[in-house]
């Protein structure tokens, strides 16, 4: 995964998804209307914006549908709850 910059936005613009995860935007709209591309979308000022955190995690579990995306993260919650307590 590759090593994020400390001042790296927090939500980044479908553009910059798109860069990041090496695909077109016509790619990335029709793997969301598939249910391939599971992250939820901020809208703010007409801008469609994922959060780069949920993206980096989807990356590393595999980016698997939005089914099996939904296990997975309450999975990496509750085990990040563990740890904090």
């Amino acid at each position: 995964m590759p090593v994020e910059k400390p001042d790296a936005p927090i939500l980044i613009d479908a553009a910059e998804t798109c860069r990041l995860l090496s695909i077109g935007a016509t790619t990335l709209k029709q793997l969301a209307a598939a249910g391939r591309f599971p992250l939820k979308r901020y809208r703010l000022c007409r801008k469609r914006l994922y959060s780069r955190a949920e993206l980096m995690e989807w990356i590393a579990a595999g980016m698997p549908a939005e089914n099996r995306w939904a296990m997975v993260r309450e999975l990496n919650a509750a085990n990040r709850g563990r740890r904090a307590g």
